[in-house]
């Protein structure tokens, strides 16, 4: 059981750290450099498709690897867990559709070079569920993690990892975004939390907000 949880941890490291790597400006700016211009039209798409294929083997190890179950919640609770789990995905899919699905799959930057060249594809969005985090899809991925009507060992392995992925992928976003957007994005930081709702929806004000996606 010990090697399985080593591999499932020692494999999500590396493809957070691959994850990262990838999604990175440098990066980008470098494959820019080494093929031209032209693949920033691509990149988006090819990010996302190398990313769902490395998925793949993390949920071939949580079958196959040996493991141990943890928990199993009782009914109601049961129940509860997958409820809760399914309003975490519809949230997810929700601030997807927000902040432009297709630039966020990779298809808006096959037809608009500018966004394509400048990553900057759909205008800030501070409105609805962004009132009350900046990365709520990051926090409603948290609640998918750890809401879990059944756990085991390495599925706990795997979620202590992406949990920990996913707060320093706030950060690494951050500096993406205040690249793009920047005084319009510092003023957001300055009103809205991070990660966790504590101030409740804040009514965001933007000074010079046009480009915003205020509402």
């Amino acid at each position: 059981m010990l090697t399985g949880v080593v591999v499932i941890v020692v494999y999500s490291v590396v493809y957070a750290a691959l994850h990262s790597w990838l999604a990175s400006r440098s990066t980008k700016d470098w494959i820019r450099w080494r093929l031209g211009t032209w693949f920033d039209r691509w990149y988006r798409l090819v990010y996302n498709c190398i990313a769902s294929v490395l998925l793949l083997p993390l949920g071939a190890m949580l079958i196959v690897l040996p493991d141990q179950k943890l928990y199993v919640l009782a009914t109601p609770w049961y129940e509860l867990a997958w409820a809760i789990e399914g309003l975490a995905v519809l949230g997810i899919v929700y601030g997807t559709l927000l902040v432009d699905v297709w630039s966020f799959l990779g298809i808006r930057q096959l037809f608009d070079p500018e966004c394509a060249a400048t990553y900057r594809c759909a205008p800030l969005i501070v409105s609805g569920m962004y009132r009350w985090v900046r990365h709520p899809q990051y926090l409603l991925g948290l609640i998918l993690i750890w809401v879990a009507p059944s756990m085991s060992v390495n599925r706990a392995a795997l979620s202590i990892v992406f949990s920990l992925y996913l707060y320093i992928g706030t950060f690494l976003e951050e500096s993406r975004l205040v690249a793009e957007y920047g005084e319009l994005y510092r003023q957001y930081q300055r009103q809205v939390p991070r990660l966790f709702p504590w101030r409740g929806p804040v009514r965001v004000k933007l000074e010079g907000d046009e480009h915003s996606g205020q509402q």
